[in-house]
């Protein structure tokens, strides 16, 4: 059978590249022009095209356009180049230099400065065409140009304005102002970005990142073993030769930077280590590695005669004397030599390398040889640069390895997030501190693309470069199908299966491997995925989606798969009426699943497709009334995991249908409102929709609308903590619910909520038997299924068994809440889950890692705008920090937490009250902590809690601010007692 080969991609009328942009202007031109006499004008402009012409090419860039006074040039064209806004900013740099050198034919006024530049770079995108007499050399499309042209604008006389998505950690190459934000004009967004100054004596791009601030070392520490034992052979008396190879990013300098530390500080026996890199750049030079060994020699003490040969050495006998220097200092002691990025290295370097090599093995010399280097296409060189060495392929990160990284470099971020960062960098260090920093840049969601500064772009846009023509066409392809690639679907499109030789080699390259799941391929890192996708022009792409999408029809499949990838493909092909159709149905079988994050994002994507759909008489009232459906199914997604985003959605959604006039739209619209709002903690604006909705639907007869809101209505009024009122709304519905629990899985969700609630009013009230009863009752049907009915129920019951003391059982019902708030992606449940075993661990044993957790915990739900009885988080805060004596920090949760009570949350009110007395005590101000007790006392009188009552006697014995502690201690214990209270009985003890 012969083998296909890979596709063509479908013609555009243009091409679509990535390039840096050099955009460069003539400051005070129009002035000059005033004063100068035409011909001197012209000569001076003769002069600025010289340079333009000598200058850019020398860089790699390639002249664009010249107009006037003004110069456009482009880096990454034909071939993008890693390094390309860096050969920019250089080019920049020099040009300045140039021009200021300059001095204009004819006379001068008094008053003339010199010529200067103003130049702005930046890095995206471009559609390129043919140019012409008017346009140029080329014609360039897109936001890029445009943004270098409004940067040199912004620039001052003499002054480089560069982008920071052009940059990126190539702005460690140069001296810099600080990172700013820009508002250029035409862009809704601020722009990042830098003022050049000059170069900075950086050589390597390690230093750069040393200058950046390096991430953290993480794992390796089997490859560090093997390092560290080749080593010791070496010091034994061994030549040997280690490469450390793996793609760009994986961290082959920082594992070789900290083994040569470690060398350094930890060798049984002294060792000389030189270090050498090789670099693309236009400034390397013939044996570059080993003349910057050389240079670093300079004041060697008891330096040997072949030194001083090799410095003065010629040209063409430095290699001779290098050599022999090298030799006579493995003579010497053992010599450990280092030379990063070798797959740049020039042929006198490697021969060099290799000379060196098999002298000291003939010789038995101590010699340990290590490079490292990125894997080249086999098509580059007739072998690979580092043949014969004992390679060590550094693989990516491990999960848990990604895990720690993540960590470190973003403390703070939210779990779903972290887990988008480690999915999408695929174990590559560079990208985890990259789409860190998006993450952080972002606050709620990891959008995917928006980490792909023009930058890392660049990185994988030049390793796409290098590849043959049919490997880049199949990556593309594959790109456009997804980060995960149905082999049938691929060899259908290409004729290419998985044992095809240019499938495999994509593998080699690290662009493409075997899923887990068989008959699939997945992109090694997501984040090269969005890359190469982008950079796939737009015509392209949307007649592949649509030649992917009849091919899953035709194919059909698992129904639910089918549809969330014949919802994506049909978007991307602008098809959005099958579009719609299928994310509606994707979300209504991911929230049948209990798969929240999927059908929130499925019904958004149905939304949006909706608003390019036809907009007539007739089909914009369908359209409406179709969009109000999908947004109440949203509604349904967001019980557990609302962000202030979904409470926008209802809005307009209630918007929509009071235009539309139909009560049972408006009355439902509004329910939906009142339960989102609830699900945010947005207690009293809730209660406002709840009545409107109970209003209307008894105005249209909705009796199955009537029927689920007193539920809704019981839930709302004891998150407001009328709890006289919520009881009986919530008997009523727990009554109607538990006659309908057996017909659908709805009503046994919605019993299950009812009683828990009922559960938590039943134990703030002190009535902890009562309650664990109902617990029981509503955690039944769900426990241990996943659901997030359950992670909500176990929730409430660890802050139950918090109130009561029971500091183990509240943390076991609280790990359960995480865990499987985590798996449903519901991140309140996650969090609270997360903040409640913390307080437990704190209140158990002063667990020191549990104030970062309920930090953590509280940071994760503030950019979705808190969430339902939020002041828990900061109650539990306060209480840690004032116990611990951070004053500031405690106040500041003591003021959180009593805001809160403006949407009438006051459960963690009387706890960040006692927090406030507890601080006050403390710098003896007796009058205020009693007043801030007493403010407790009523905070827990709103709710009628006795547990709180209780608890605020015990702190009033503990702070003994009178003679009455002895009366407050005595009723403490006996409540504690009659309460099973038994984690504050305890306590008590302490004070006998």
């Amino acid at each position: 059978m012969t083998e296909s080969p890979a596709p063509a991609l479908p013609n555009a009328t243009g091409q679509r590249r990535l390039l840096t942009l050099l955009f460069v202007d003539l400051s005070g031109s129009t002035a000059m022009a005033e004063w100068m006499e035409a011909e001197h004008y012209a000569a001076m402009l003769a002069g600025l095209r010289d340079l333009y012409e000598r200058i850019v090419p020398h860089h790699g860039g390639v002249i664009a356009r010249i107009q006037g006074d003004g110069m456009l040039a482009v880096f990454g064209h034909p071939d993008v180049r890693e390094d390309d806004g860096r050969r920019a900013t250089e080019a920049a740099l020099e040009l300045h230099a140039a021009v200021r050198g300059l001095r204009p034919p004819g006379p001068l006024p008094a008053d003339f400065r010199g010529l200067t530049l103003h130049s702005g770079i930046h890095a995206g995108i471009v559609l390129v065409n043919d140019g012409d007499q008017m346009r140029g050399r080329f014609e360039l499309l897109g936001n890029a140009p445009n943004i270098a042209a409004r940067l040199s604008e912004a620039a001052r006389a003499d002054e480089v304005l560069a982008s920071e998505e052009s940059l990126g950690l190539q702005s460690q190459f140069f001296e810099t102002g600080p990172r700013f934000n820009l508002q250029l004009r035409g862009r809704a967004t601020p722009l990042a970005a830098y003022r050049v100054v000059g170069r900075a004596q950086v050589g390597r791009r390690f230093d750069a990142s040393v200058r950046r601030g390096l991430s953290p070392f993480v794992g390796r520490e089997s490859e560090m073993l093997m390092l560290q034992a080749a080593l010791a052979r070496a010091l034994g008396g061994q030549t040997l030769w280690v490469g450390l190879r793996a793609g760009a990013g994986v961290g082959k300098t920082r594992l070789s930077e900290e083994f040569l530390r470690h060398a350094e500080d930890h060798a049984d026996r002294p060792c000389h280590i030189h270090r050498g890199y090789c670099e693309s750049y236009l400034s390397a030079e013939p044996l570059q590695p080993f003349l910057q060994m050389l240079r670093s020699m300079e004041g060697m003490p008891e330096a040997p005669p072949e030194l001083l040969a090799a410095q003065q050495s010629a040209p063409a006998g430095r290699a001779e004397a290098l050599l022999a220097l090298l030799l006579v200092l493995a003579r010497r002691t053992p010599q450990l030599i280092f030379i990063d990025d070798l797959q740049w290295a020039d042929d006198a370097s490697l021969h060099l390398l290799h000379r060196l090599r098999a002298a000291c093995t003939r010789e038995g010399l101590p010699l340990l040889l290590l490079s490292a280097s990125r894997p080249l296409p086999l098509t580059e060189l007739p072998r690979a640069h580092d043949d014969g060495a004992e390679i060590i392929e550094l693989p990516p990160l491990s999960e848990g390895e990604s895990a720690r990284a993540v960590q470190q470099l973003a403390p703070q971020v939210d779990p779903f997030i972290a887990a988008e960062v480690r999915r999408h960098a695929g174990g590559n260090p560079l990208f985890i501190e990259e789409l860190c920093h998006a993450a952080a840049d972002a606050g709620e969601q990891l959008v995917e693309g928006q980490s792909s500064a023009a930058w890392l772009a660049a990185l994988v846009e030049s390793r796409v470069g290098r590849l043959p023509p049919d490997q880049a066409r199949l990556v593309r392809l594959a790109a456009v199908i997804g980060n995960v690639i149905p082999v049938w679907l691929l060899e259908a499109l290409s004729g290419c299966g998985e044992q095809h030789p240019a499938v495999r080699a994509l593998a080699g390259q690290d662009f493409i491997f075997p899923d887990q799941s068989p008959g699939h391929l997945r992109f090694k890192h997501g984040i090269t995925r969005d890359i190469i996708y982008e950079a796939t022009g737009l015509h392209e792409r949307q007649a592949l989606h649509r030649r992917i999408s009849t091919e899953l029809a035709a194919r059909g499949g698992p129904e639910g798969q089918l549809h969330e990838q014949l919802a994506y493909h049909a978007a991307a092909a602008n098809d959005w009426p099958a579009a719609g159709l299928h994310a509606e149905a994707a979300g209504d079988q991911a929230l049948a699943a209990s798969a929240l994050d999927r059908a929130k994002r499925q019904f958004r994507a149905a939304l949006a497709a909706l608003e390019f759909l036809p907009d007539g008489e007739d089909q914009g009232r369908g359209r409406r009334r179709r969009w109000i459906a999908v947004a109440q199914r949203l509604g349904m997604a967001c019980v557990f995991d609302a962000s202030k985003d979904d409470l926008r959605v209802l809005k307009h959604a209630a918007v929509l249908a009071h235009a539309d006039g139909d009560p049972a739209l408006v009355a439902r619209t509004e329910y939906w409102l009142s339960y989102v709002g609830y699900a945010l903690g947005e207690t009293r604006d809730s209660l406002r929709h709840a009545r409107a909705a109970v209003e209307t639907a008894q105005a249209c007869g909705d009796h199955a609308l009537l029927a689920q809101l007193p539920g809704t209505v019981g839930q709302l009024q004891a998150a407001a903590a009328n709890y006289a009122e919520a009881l009986p709304m919530l008997d009523l519905a727990i009554a109607r619910q538990r006659t309908r629990a057996s017909k659908s899985a709805v009503n046994r969700i919605g019993l299950s909520f009812s009683l828990c609630c009922r559960a938590y009013v039943l134990g703030d009230q002190g009535h902890f038997e009562q309650a664990h009863e109902v617990f029981a009752e509503a955690l039944a049907p769900f426990d241990g299924s996943g659901h997030a009915v359950e992670a909500s129920i176990q929730g409430w019951r660890a802050a139950v068994f918090l109130w009561q003391g029971r500091w183990a059982e509240a943390s076991a019902s609280a790990a359960v809440a995480h865990r499987v708030g985590a798996q449903v992606r519901s991140m309140f449940t996650c969090a609270m889950g997360q903040a409640a075993g913390a307080y437990g661990a704190w209140m158990a044993a002063a667990d020191p890692s549990a104030l970062q957790r309920v930090l953590d915990a509280t940071a994760w739900l503030a950019p979705r705008g808190g969430g339902l009885y939020n002041s828990f988080n900061h109650g539990w805060l306060a209480d840690i920090l004032s116990t611990q004596g951070q004053v500031g920090a405690a106040r500041h949760h003591v003021a959180m937490a009593l805001r809160r009570g403006r949407q009438q949350d006051w459960i963690g009110g009387a706890m960040a009250y006692r927090a406030a007395a507890r601080l006050a005590a403390k710098v003896g101000d007796t009058a205020q902590a009693r007043r801030y007790l007493s403010l407790a006392r009523g905070a827990g009188e709103l709710r009628n809690s006795d547990h709180e009552a209780a608890v605020t006697a015990l702190v009033e014995a503990e702070l003994r601010l009178d003679a009455g502690w002895a009366t407050a201690l005595h009723f403490a214990r006996a409540e504690f007692s009659r309460m099973g209270m038994t984690g504050f009985l305890q306590r008590t003890q302490a004070l006998s």
